[in-house]
């Protein structure tokens, strides 16, 4: 029995029952790397007019493996043959398990540039890798569109450029579009249609960059559980009362769903999108917000079964046990006076309760008895009576004050941003000299991470910035060897801040932008440090760029002319200034904000194998 010769012409049998799929295929390759090709055309009658592309293929048989039928498969493949494929721009690898009759199935998987690449980067000192490979699908139109959605995409990839999510990231953040395409078997009716494929093939995510180019970052495989969604402006009410303003319509793997709120799934026939279901599963979900707004739908529906949608259709719901009723009332309480906690301590940021760990709890349940009038005692020695400190939980970060009362080793925690935090401060200069800064804002003492706490209230602390006198907005005070402390160093942790920021905060940028209008003066690191946001935010006018070269020319420092040159994108120049700096004067700007827009410039955007 020769398996490969039997591999061959079962792959050549099937694809001769698709319209506009013709094998050249040799049962006997010369070649050493692919077996053929598959002509694709527009038509079923292969006129040479009607070509649209050809698709490499790779055939291999082997024995029958699985005593039942499955849908998935692994085989190794070479290395080196790997690195054929990725410079020819792609393959489709076929995998033939042969039985007897009927028991021969065949497998496929799509392998183009980024596959390859994710393949080759994986490899290392490898000889082999494995592949996974799918059953070849039933349906005729179905491998039609497979190999459709290989020569459109192959077009998509033809420079082998293949970026990171940390790459796509970044230019999404830019402005760039995310962009993936879906290959429909046939004419889709509706939207509906559209979103049911895209739940039930394989597709690439693409970055659109400048000219169109698109380049690819990821992928979605089949199988994967990907859930579209259409949403539909539908009030869902409950004896007369709203709970929602939205359903969704979705599709997962190809099934048809309702959505109501984040806690309800209602499977749906295509053709009775209002199907009626019992037995509501009482599962919450999600943020803070969602689990409350949905607890307090799943009650009102224990009091109530019928839900009116969109004043026309009514579906019968059902909570089957009287217990799920009394523990969901019970964690209905439980979530508001969690919400209530944060709104006390000033945090309007939703609480992303998916991930939350036991520590978290313990944070969450101190914080309802701060809120709740409970004081907090603090184990550690030599506490001062009064201090700030800063506490994560989830995906909030929260920042406390906490204050001693009664002479006792009990605090009570309030919002570190709840006043305006004025101090009286007393300094003695070296001379003798005392000075007096009154008001004294305690918010100059801020790190970066304090600035991304989530009840940060950015109005409160540039009031109180403002209520200082300018002389003393002016003064920078020595606080340790590496931090000093005063407005403008506070300006420079908040731009440190937003620098720090996989998905960048406009309102913090705008911040920034505010504090540096405040502590702006005629001294060049004001200008430069206002500058530094005005680029982050946007590309310089004409007359910006003039005043930047006219405060180069006007300054002898080449610290000063090395940041003017980082501003106006000037790399070569700025490096080679930066060379020129001694040790301490370098520091002034590689120890700064200002030098990631230096490193973000020099950093390549792309990557080819």
């Amino acid at each position: 029995m020769d398996i490969e010769i039997m591999a061959t012409m079962a792959v050549k049998r099937r694809l001769a029952l698709c319209d506009g799929l013709f094998s050249y295929i040799k049962e006997r390759d010369v070649e050493p790397i692919w077996d053929g090709n598959i002509y694709v055309y527009s038509t079923d009658r292969n006129y040479r007019d009607g070509l649209i592309a050809r698709v490499p293929v790779q055939i291999r048989g082997q024995k029958k493996t699985f005593i039942k039928k499955t849908r998935a498969l692994s085989y190794q493949v070479k290395v080196s043959d790997l690195k054929h494929f990725f410079n020819d721009g792609g393959v489709i690898f076929f995998v033939v398990d042969i039985g007897d009759g009927e028991n021969t199935t065949i497998f496929y998987q799509s392998l183009l540039p980024f596959d390859l690449n994710s393949l080759l980067m994986k490899a290392v000192k490898n000889k082999s890798m494995m592949i996974s490979l799918r059953a070849l699908p039933d349906d005729n139109d179905a491998i039609r569109q497979l190999f459709i959605s290989f020569i459109e995409d192959k077009k998509r990839q033809a420079a082998k450029i293949i970026w990171t999510e940390e790459q796509a990231i970044e230019a999404f953040q830019r402005g760039d579009f995310v962009k993936f395409h879906i290959q429909t078997k046939g004419s889709p009716k509706n939207y509906a249609d559209i979103m049911k494929e895209a739940t039930a093939q394989s597709f690439y995510l693409y970055v659109e960059i400048k000219d169109g180019i698109e380049l690819p970052f990821g992928k979605v495989e089949e199988g994967a559980s990907v859930m579209t969604q259409q949403l539909a402006d539908t009030p869902v009410v409950i004896n007369g009362i709203k709970y929602y303003d939205h359903i969704s319509r979705s599709y997962e793997n190809g099934n048809a769903f309702l959505l109501i709120g984040h806690c309800i799934k209602l499977p749906i026939a295509e053709k009775n999108a209002m199907s009626q279901l019992q037995n509501i599963p009482c599962a919450l979900t999600s943020t803070l917000s969602n689990r409350i707004a949905d607890s307090d739908f799943l009650l009102a529906l224990s009091e109530s079964n019928n839900v009116i949608i969109a004043s026309v259709c009514t579906l019968v719901l059902n909570i089957e046990k009287p217990e799920d009723v009394a523990k969901l009332r019970q964690v209905n309480m439980i979530l508001k006076r969690i919400k209530a906690a944060l709104r006390y301590f000033g945090v309007s940021a939703d609480l992303d309760m998916s991930n939350l760990t036991k520590l978290d709890f313990k944070s969450i349940n101190d914080l309802i008895l701060a809120s709740e009038g409970r004081k907090v005692l603090f184990v550690e020695k030599n506490l001062p009576s009064l201090f700030y400190y800063r506490k994560t939980i989830g995906n909030i970060s929260i920042g406390f004050l906490a204050k001693k009362e009664n002479d006792n080793d009990f605090y009570k925690l309030s919002n570190a941003f709840a006043d305006n935090a004025h101090m009286e401060l007393e300094l003695t200069l070296n001379n003798g000299e005392i000075i007096t800064a009154n008001p004294w804002s305690f918010y100059l003492h801020m790190t970066a991470e304090d600035f991304l706490c989530s009840n940060a209230d950015f109005n409160r602390i540039l009031a109180s910035i403002k209520a200082m006198k300018v002389c003393d907005r002016e003064l920078t005070i020595r606080f340790s060897k590496t931090r000093n402390i005063g407005a403008n160093n506070m300006l420079l942790e908040i731009i440190k801040a937003y620098d720090s920021q996989k998905i960048k905060n406009k309102h913090l940028l705008q911040f920034a932008e505010d504090m540096a209008d405040i502590v702006m003066t005629t001294e060049p690191i004001t200008i430069i440090n206002k500058y530094q946001i005005i680029k982050r935010k946007r590309s310089f006018t004409n007359d910006e760029i003039a005043n930047l070269v006219s405060l180069r020319e006007a300054r002898e420092e080449k610290v000063y002319k090395c940041a003017v040159s980082i501003l106006l994108d000037e790399l070569k120049e700025a490096k080679m200034l930066l060379e020129e700096l001694s040790f301490d004067e370098r520091k002034q700007i590689t120890d700064y904000p200002i030098y990631n827009l230096l490193t973000a410039q020099s950093v390549p955007l792309s990557r080819a194998r």
